[in-house]
C-alpha cells in the first residue's frame, strides 16, 4: 500500500512538473483574408521520438528514477519541436496549434492517469506514469512533423469503436479530449496544406490510428503490463532516426540529439550529487569539471577540418552527444566499445594536448570511484574502461580527417 502511494504521489508531481515546463501564449486572431500563402512548416524530421533508455526496465533497488528521465527528455524534445514548427506559423495558426497543445496536454494526463491505474497490480506499477508520459509525448513528436506516412487501415476501423465500448470510454472525458486535440490539430494541418482536398482526412486518420494503438495497450495493460523493450541497450539516448537527408534536416537532428543528451547526462549527474556525501561530492565535481573541459576541446577540435562547410553543426553536436553518452556510460560503470586498434600513437600536438585533458579527467573520476567505491571490481577496471571510451573518440577523429 505504501509503494502504491508514493508511486501515486510521484506520478501527481511528474505530471504537473511536465506540464509546468510548456508554457503557451495565445496570440490575438489577425484579418485571416490578409495572411499571406502558407509554406508547409520545414520541420519534417520523421523520426518517433526518443526511443526507450536502457535503464527503464531496472526495477532492482527502486530505480525508477529512469523512467522518469524517459518522460523528462521526451517532453523536452517534443517543447524543442513544437518551438521550432511554431515559430513558422503565423499568429492566427498559433493560437490554433496552442488551443491543439492545450487539448493534448489535458488528454496525456487523463490517460496516463487511468493507465496507471490499470496497472495497479503489476510488476510494472511504478513505472506506469513515466512510460505512458514519454510514449505518448513521442506520438505528439510525430504528429508535430506534418509528414510521415499515411495509415491505410479502414476509415472506421470497428476495433476502434469496439474498445472505446468494452473500456466505456466513448463518451468519457478523455476521449472527449482527444477528440477535442484531434479537431483542432488537423484544422491547423488543413490551413498548412490548403490546396490538398485529402489532408484533412488522411490527418484524421493518421491520428485516429495512433489513438487506436494507445487503447490497444490501454486494453491488454492489466494482463501484459507496460509491454517494455526487455533487450540489451547502450547507455544514453541512441542516435535520432532523421529521415530528412537535406543537410539542414540532418543538423537540425544533431542538435536535437545533442540538447536530449545533454538533459540526460545533467539530471543523472543530479541525482548522484544528492546521493553523495561533502567529501565525495567534492571529487564527483572536480571530475565532471574536467570533463567538460575534454568535451569542449575535443568536439572543436574534431569539427576543425570542416568547420566552414554545411555539415559542421551536425559533426559538432554528433561528437556532443556521443560523449555525452560516453559520460553516462562512465557513470554506470559500462564499457561501451571494444577497441581494434590503438590509434593513439597517431596523435598531433593538438590532440596531445587534448588527450592531456582527458588524462586528467579520467585520473580524477577514477579516484572518485576509489573512495565511492572502495575496492570494488568497478573500481579496479575504471582506467581500461574509460581507455577504450578514448580510443573510440580518437579512431572518429582520425575518420573525419
Amino acid at each position: 500500500m505504501m509503494k502504491f502511494k508514493v508511486a501515486i504521489a510521484v506520478s501527481v508531481v511528474l505530471v504537473g512538473s511536465q506540464l509546468a515546463m510548456e508554457p503557451i501564449k495565445a496570440t490575438p486572431v489577425p484579418n485571416a483574408k490578409s495572411a499571406p500563402p502558407l509554406q508547409p512548416p520545414a520541420v519534417v524530421l520523421g523520426f518517433a521520438g526518443i526511443a526507450q533508455l536502457d535503464c527503464v526496465q531496472q526495477l532492482e533497488a527502486g530505480e525508477y528514477r529512469c523512467a522518469r528521465y524517459w518522460a523528462e527528455v521526451t517532453h523536452l524534445l517534443k517543447s524543442s519541436v513544437h518551438r521550432d514548427v511554431e515559430s513558422q506559423f503565423p499568429p492566427h495558426l498559433q493560437r490554433q496549434l496552442a488551443i491543439a497543445d492545450q487539448s493534448w496536454a489535458k488528454f496525456q494526463t487523463q490517460h496516463c492517469q487511468q493507465m496507471t491505474q490499470r496497472l495497479r497490480n503489476q510488476p510494472d506499477f511504478p513505472l506506469a506514469m513515466s512510460v505512458c508520459l514519454a510514449k505518448l509525448n513521442n506520438d505528439r513528436i510525430l504528429e508535430l512533423q506534418w509528414g510521415g506516412q499515411i495509415i491505410t487501415r479502414q476509415s472506421r476501423d470497428p476495433r476502434f469503436e469496439s474498445l472505446l465500448d468494452q473500456l466505456k470510454l466513448r463518451n468519457s472525458s478523455v476521449q472527449r479530449q482527444w477528440e477535442d486535440y484531434r479537431t483542432q490539430h488537423c484544422q491547423v494541418e488543413k490551413a498548412i496544406f490548403p490546396f490538398n482536398n485529402l489532408r484533412l482526412a488522411e490527418c484524421h486518420q493518421r491520428l485516429r490510428q495512433a489513438r487506436l494503438e494507445q487503447l490497444e495497450d490501454f486494453f491488454a495493460a492489466p494482463s501484459r503490463g507496460l509491454d517494455l523493450f526487455r533487450g540489451d541497450a547502450l547507455p544514453g539516448i541512441r542516435e535520432l532516426n532523421c529521415v530528412d537527408g537535406t543537410q539542414i534536416g540532418l543538423n537540425r537532428c544533431a542538435v536535437y540529439w545533442s540538447q536530449m543528451t545533454q538533459s540526460l547526462r545533467s539530471r543523472i549527474l543530479q541525482d548522484w550529487l544528492r546521493r553523495l556525501s561533502w567529501q565525495h561530492g567534492r571529487a564527483f565535481k572536480n571530475a565532471e569539471m574536467f570533463w567538460q573541459d575534454y568535451h569542449r576541446a575535443h568536439c572543436n577540435e574534431l569539427v576543425e577540418p570542416v568547420k566552414e562547410g554545411s555539415m559542421a553543426p551536425m559533426v559538432y553536436h554528433r561528437c556532443l552527444a556521443k560523449l555525452n553518452n560516453d559520460r553516462i556510460a562512465d557513470l554506470k560503470g559500462i564499457a561501451t566499445y571494444e577497441p581494434d586498434e590503438d590509434v593513439r600513437s597517431q596523435l598531433t600536438p593538438q590532440q596531445d594536448k587534448i588527450q592531456q585533458l582527458w588524462d586528467r579527467y579520467q585520473a580524477e573520476y577514477c579516484k572518485f570511484e576509489s573512495q565511492f567505491f572502495g575496492n570494488q571490481m568497478r573500481t579496479k577496471q575504471c582506467p581500461t574502461r574509460l581507455s577504450k571510451a578514448r580510443l573510440r573518440h580518437l579512431k572518429e577523429m582520425m575518420n573525419v580527417r
